[in-house]
């Protein structure tokens, strides 16, 4: 087996090829479920309205409801 090197806590180490590709893998594993758990998030605030635009209430005019129009 060949050997590769991989930095750990700034520390540039050589080890097994092996061990290298996991881990990289380990790395990328938890970067990417970490960015899934943004996106998640983001996507539960948007649809649950924290994210969405406030509108203003609107206040029903008397012309729009017949019962209030009077005499």
């Amino acid at each position: 087996m060949s050997n590769e090197v991989i930095q750990v806590d700034g520390e540039e180490r050589v080890v097994r090829e092996d061990t290298a590709k996991a881990f990289r893998w380990r790395r990328f594993a938890v970067i990417l479920l970490v960015g899934i758990a943004v996106i998640m998030l983001v996507a539960v605030l948007f649809f649950s309205g924290v994210l969405t635009a406030v509108d203003p209430p609107v206040t029903p005019s008397n012309a729009a409801n017949p019962a209030n129009a009077g005499p």
